[in-house]
């Protein structure tokens, strides 16, 4: 799967705590979901875009920037300053991978598109464990995760599957 970003030039102090009081990460509740945060630098980093046959268009600004508006329609002329694309891990169940291969290597994976909310708090809790703390992070490895089962049909039944939740998102709007 492929997620998109786009990053504005910096905005002012003002609009941002504006927008997005307390500085925080959002993620919607859609199935395809946007996700945005502000940066050090009052930039609006807004993402998302699926897109599960790992096929991207060639305007990703654009959709993007109709997508932003949509949330913040302050937002609508802002100056796109950069956008990105790139393949992200997804799990079966939506819940980040934490886990341990050996004695020393620790891993969380799969954020499914809700990175930039949840990577921070990810990493304290990877932190606590490394730490000698792993309370949280056993919580966490517990969870069983399942394969995205499938075969060669994977991605295909993945892509139909998928276009069928964007389209009911869509009708929420």
């Amino acid at each position: 799967m492929t997620s998109a970003i786009i990053a504005t030039t910096p905005l002012g102090d003002n609009l941002v705590r504006s927008l997005i009081p307390g500085q925080v990460a959002v993620a919607d509740c859609n199935t395809a979901l946007n996700y945005y945060r502000f940066d050090s630098d009052g930039r609006m980093l807004f993402g998302g875009r699926a897109s599960y046959m790992a096929q991207e268009s060639a305007d990703i600004s654009r959709d993007l920037r109709k997508r932003m508006a949509a949330v913040f329609p302050s937002l609508a002329e802002a100056e796109i300053e950069k956008a990105w694309s790139g393949r992200i891990g997804i799990t079966v169940d939506r819940i980040p991978h934490f886990g341990k291969i050996g004695a020393n290597t620790w891993f969380v994976q799969g954020f499914s598109g809700h990175g930039v909310a949840l990577t921070g708090v990810a990493a304290e809790i990877l932190a606590e464990a490394i730490d000698g703390d792993s309370r949280r992070f056993g919580a966490f490895a517990a969870i069983p995760h399942l394969p995205f089962p499938g075969g060669i049909f994977r991605t295909p039944a993945l892509a139909l599957g998928m276009a069928y939740y964007k389209f009911k998102d869509r009708l929420k709007l």
